[in-house]
């Protein structure tokens, strides 16, 4: 008996000493995980003037992969001071512990004395620690009553980042390269007039004429019946010759007003006759519906060949021969820049236009970098994408304006052969050179044909007009006639 009491009394001292050392197992425990959390908080500088910037540290040491509930560190909740930017926040990892840093700039306008609050971590329930409350000290200019108000300090800009700057730049370089693709497509294409001159250059007058006189031919029109479109169609075709031949209004005017040109040019009688006799044929087939024989139909078509290549060949060939048809034959031609030329050099002065713009705007960029350049900085900085803009329409207005002056210019040039004369016409003025006064012709390195009269004034007549080998052609032969007389 005595003995189950003694036992029973031991067993219950070594409960209660079991339960203590396990009280105070945890209770050490719940110590060693609270003061193993702590947080600091750091001011620099801690005196300022009002308004300027201060950097907040904040170090927060806690175990691994543990859940802490943050404060919420903005204007709301830091009483007189203001968060002016917040900025990385860093991890750390020493032993068994983390280290968590905040940094942030902030400042303050209230001057004297001020403490930046206490910052409040938790993590659960009931288990929180907090960062020690600052004092700062802040100052107010020292303001001189008794003097006059100076202006307020100009606004201090600094150069670009490298970062903003080869962003600028990136976009800058792709717009390069579009008007280098731009310009490549001018050398391949534009340049070798494969773009713009899609039509064929005007053949000479009787080149047109025998190719039509050909294609009417093929028709067999006359064996079908169609006598009276068989005559029109050759004479428009003949008419068509001589007004582009020889400077008549043959399709304006009737039958004796062009036989009446036709004989001031002494053309010899056998080409004379065959032209009187085809027109008048053609007269009698349209008006009095003369219904001539096959042979005569073939003839009609015969003479007309004949006229066409026969004037040809005697007025092109050897022109100087007689000076009194030379002279004739030159009247009343004009001649105009060709339109793909103009087309072309159009091209020419936007692509160049362009390219000034945007080189222009990567040096302004790059300027930026270099150099704090004030309302261009803070223009780059706040708006780009108008920046950019501005400076692409800008280039693209300059280069509008340019092109519609020289495009003008160039549509308004024209050279008109006169039996005794060149006269040269511009937008602003029309000059009259004597071939007699042409002392000099020649031409330069890029293939214009230059003339220098008895002034000593030079004048230089395009390489892109059209049909510019006969107009040197012409030019010649006119010198050369008025200086053999």
């Amino acid at each position: 008996m005595l003995v189950l009491l003694h036992s029973k009394i031991l067993k219950t001292f070594y409960m209660r000493i079991t339960n203590k050392l396990f009280c105070l197992f945890f209770l050490s425990t719940g110590l060693h995980i609270s003061y193993s959390q702590e947080a600091t908080a750091t001011l620099s500088p801690n005196q300022i003037m009002i308004g300027d910037h201060m950097e907040l540290e904040v170090k927060v040491k806690t175990p691994p992969n543990s859940t802490l509930i943050f404060p919420k560190i903005d204007d709301e909740h830091l009483g007189n001071f203001r968060v002016v930017e917040k900025q990385k926040t860093d991890t750390l990892y020493s032993g068994s512990q983390s280290i968590i840093q905040l940094k942030y700039i902030v400042t303050c306008f209230e001057d004297s004395a001020q403490i930046f609050p206490s910052l409040k971590f938790s993590q659960g329930i009931g288990d929180s620690f907090a960062t020690q409350p600052i004092a700062i000290q802040v100052t107010s200019p020292n303001i001189d009553s008794t003097k006059d108000i100076t202006p307020i300090k100009t606004i201090v800009q600094i150069p670009l980042s490298k970062e903003e700057i080869f962003s600028y730049l990136f976009v800058s370089f792709i717009l390069l390269g579009f008007v280098i693709l731009l310009y490549w497509l001018y050398v391949r294409f534009i340049r070798k007039e494969a773009l713009f001159d899609r039509e064929k250059g005007n053949e000479p007058p009787h080149v047109v004429a025998l190719t039509a006189l050909k294609d009417t031919e093929a028709l067999q029109l006359w064996q079908k019946g169609n006598v009276k479109t068989y005559y029109d169609s050759i004479s428009d075709i003949i008419r068509t010759y001589l007004e582009q031949r020889f400077g008549l209004k043959a399709l304006e005017q009737t039958t004796p007003q062009i036989l009446k040109g036709i004989e001031k040019l002494e053309l010899p009688e056998e080409i004379f006759n065959s032209i009187k006799e085809m027109l008048s044929l053609a007269d009698l087939a349209k008006f009095a519906k003369e219904n001539p024989l096959p042979e005569t139909n073939e003839q009609y078509l015969k003479f007309a060949y004949e006229f066409v290549q026969k004037t040809q060949s005697v007025y092109d060939s050897n022109k100087r021969a007689d000076a009194s048809l030379v002279k004739k034959f030159y009247a009343q031609n004009e001649y105009r820049l060709r339109p793909q030329a103009i087309n072309q050099a159009s091209f020419k002065i936007l692509v160049t236009g362009i390219s000034i713009a945007l080189l222009t705007l990567s040096i302004a960029i790059m300027l930026a970098y270099f150099v704090p350049v004030g309302i261009l900085l803070s223009f780059i900085a706040d708006k780009p994408i108008l920046f950019f803009s501005i400076f692409i329409i800008l280039g693209a207005a300059i280069s509008l304006f340019i092109l519609f002056i020289i495009r003008s210019k160039q549509s308004a040039y024209l050279l008109i052969f006169d039996h005794d004369a060149l006269f040269i016409k511009t937008n602003q003025k029309r000059m009259k050179w004597m071939f007699s006064e042409i002392m000099e012709i020649k031409e330069d390195k890029k293939g214009n044909f230059m003339l220098k009269n008895k002034y000593n004034e030079w004048h230089t007549i395009p390489k892109y007009m059209e049909f510019f080998e006969e107009i040197k052609e012409r030019t010649e032969d006119a010198i050369f006639l008025e200086q053999n007389k």
